[in-house]
């Protein structure tokens, strides 16, 4: 029996084929988005690892990582933080 490939388009499908929630694609959609928004901030910022590290409170691995597109392990609320301690301003709107 050939085994079936699981394709997903958007954050919804991909919930579906891991038996997650809506709460949970729209979740990991969300960090997704955030995700890139810090790894824009950084690369734009001209500020070195180091100095956004001292600005964020943010361990330097958590950091590099970010820097580096590895955001798995980096909580929302510390994406927030390095994307703040680059001067990169938000501005949050609920559809």
């Amino acid at each position: 029996m050939k085994k079936k490939k699981n394709l997903a388009h958007n954050a919804a499908e991909l919930a579906e084929i891991l038996g997650l929630t809506l709460v949970e694609a729209a979740l990991m959609e969300y960090k997704a988005k955030i995700s890139s928004i810090a790894v824009e901030a950084i690369e734009n910022s001209g500020m070195s690892v180091n100095e956004i590290v001292k600005h964020s409170g943010v361990a330097r691995s958590k950091v590099s990582a970010v820097k580096n597109g590895a955001t798995v392990s980096v909580s929302i609320d510390l994406l927030f933080k390095i994307i703040a301690a680059t001067g990169t301003k938000l501005k949050v709107v609920a559809a």
